[in-house]
């Protein structure tokens, strides 16, 4: 019963069925499931959406609906491992700089990351660097992620990693970069540690620079 529940929950999320999905969530809960078999399935379902995004199976719209599934399934699980002491495998801040309004594609990373097991902290759009740094101080984040859209914004990037310098927090603190603007070529510019290219790439380089930073 445990393992149909949750790939229906799996099978949910891919389809981008919000409904279904939270249905298939709260079922699994009260079928006393662990909440992290749960977190586990939305992200066996978040690399399923990636890979055929990746492969063009997948558009946007799918990605988005994949995205509000997620976030509709997180919410509902989220207490539960709360209340269970769960670690997460990491705290993300995340937000889109200063003087840049685009949401969407930040989203689909949170959800993504929420559902690969790292806490979010989404900071909204137009954020300047020093919201970045006081929320990474609140929350004791490992991990910050800016994203830019337009060109003329990306100039912000740097100045989020010289704010956490000057904060005294860099060391503690993963820095990525990603959105529209923002290219591979431009991470040592931007003094970040990686960038993400889509939503599934995010997952993968902050799960390896967190494995990384763990073993150092």
């Amino acid at each position: 019963m445990g393992t149909d529940l949750l790939d229906d929950l799996c099978t949910a999320v891919i389809e981008g069925d919000e409904a279904k999905a939270a249905s298939a969530a709260q079922l699994a809960l009260c079928e006393e499931i662990a909440p992290s078999d749960v977190l586990a399935a939305v992200n066996r379902a978040a690399d399923e959406i990636g890979r055929q995004y990746e492969c063009g199976e997948f558009f946007l719209p799918e990605l988005f609906a994949g995205a509000d599934a997620m976030i509709k399934v997180v919410d509902l699980v989220l207490p539960e491992l709360e209340r269970g002491g769960i670690e997460p495998k990491g705290i993300i801040v995340i937000g889109t700089v200063e003087g840049d309004i685009h949401d969407i594609g930040k989203r689909i990373v949170s959800a993504m990351l929420a559902g690969a097991g790292f806490r979010i902290h989404d900071l909204g759009t137009n954020v300047p660097a020093s919201k970045f740094v006081e929320e990474a101080r609140e929350v004791n984040a490992n991990i910050v992620a800016a994203s830019a859209c337009f060109s003329t914004t990306t100039i912000r990037l740097p100045q989020i990693e010289e704010a956490l310098c000057e904060a005294g927090i860099r060391e503690k603190v993963i820095y990525i970069v990603g959105g529209a603007a923002v290219s591979r070529t431009m991470v040592d510019w931007a003094k970040a540690d990686g960038y993400g290219q889509d939503a599934a790439e995010a997952v993968r380089v902050v799960s390896s620079l967190i494995e990384g930073k763990e073993h150092s």
